[in-house]
């Protein structure tokens, strides 16, 4: 189950009755019309575990924490979710709040109450670290999680797990990232990881890949460590560039 947020800089979007007066040609305002923006999931759609928005509410949703619910942060970067990630740990209102390490930077412990008190809730930057990798996206987590949890907490047991993300405004949230880039951040060591390997990527990946007529799966924007000298226009530019679209490619799921 996934459940995502908007994070609009001065405004709600809201779609109730018809569709939003817009600018685009014809053929684009059919295509929006035939997507039918805001209907819910059809009845042969839906499931238990995989309700639409009107089930949650009327069924008076609630996530189990003294069970086996487990909740999953995606944390798309320059989406705000850094602070909503801090606000998962200490702010919550819970029976067992979360306990923050002051000699563990960036950690703190999220435990159960009730009967299962050694079990954690959260699997987070901030409660479990990147355990499925730095900024890990939709196919890296679905893939990761249930495998590590079960290491950590030496248990097979079945749990159900609830995704949340954060979504910003696509140019904002651009904008936000190349002065992120411009100041120096790389996450190189992000793992782009799918069907079991890492993406192909570097010089020597080039060379492998060659030599066996595949393509480069990751390009690169830059030499050196860091993007140096980079302007906005060389960061639009540049067909590599992972910012680009990030939010619907780390949540749409990929394949190499």
């Amino acid at each position: 189950m996934l459940y995502v947020g908007y994070y609009f800089p001065s405004s709600t979007l809201r779609i109730r009755n018809g569709l939003p007066k817009t600018n685009l040609p014809a053929l684009d305002n059919l295509l929006l019309t035939l997507d039918q923006p805001g209907k819910p999931l059809s009845d042969t759609h839906r499931s238990e575990s995989n309700p639409s928005y009107e089930d949650v509410v009327a069924n008076d949703f609630q996530f189990d924490i003294s069970g086996h619910d487990v909740m999953v942060f995606l944390h798309i970067q320059k989406t705000g979710g850094t602070t909503f990630g801090r606000h998962l740990v200490r702010d919550l209102d819970l029976q067992r709040g979360c306990q923050c390490h002051s000699k563990v930077r960036k950690r703190c412990t999220c435990l159960r109450p009730g009967p299962h008190s050694t079990e954690t809730w959260l699997f987070s930057r901030y409660s479990t670290g990147w355990q499925c990798g730095l900024h890990a996206d939709w196919t890296e987590l679905t893939a990761c999680v249930d495998d590590t949890m079960n290491v950590l907490e030496a248990s097979n047991i079945r749990r159900k797990y609830y995704y949340i993300t954060f979504l910003r405004d696509p140019v904002h949230r651009f904008l936000s990232e190349f002065r992120h880039v411009k100041r120096g951040a790389t996450w190189k060591n992000a793992r782009l990881a799918c069907g079991g390997r890492s993406a192909t990527r570097t010089k020597l990946a080039n060379e492998l890949l060659s030599a066996h007529n595949f393509q480069e799966e990751i390009g690169s924007c830059y030499d050196g460590a860091v993007w140096d000298h980079l302007t906005l226009e060389k960061f639009m530019s540049c067909p590599h560039n992972l910012a680009i679209n990030r939010q619907t490619r780390m949540l749409a799921g990929k394949r190499w």
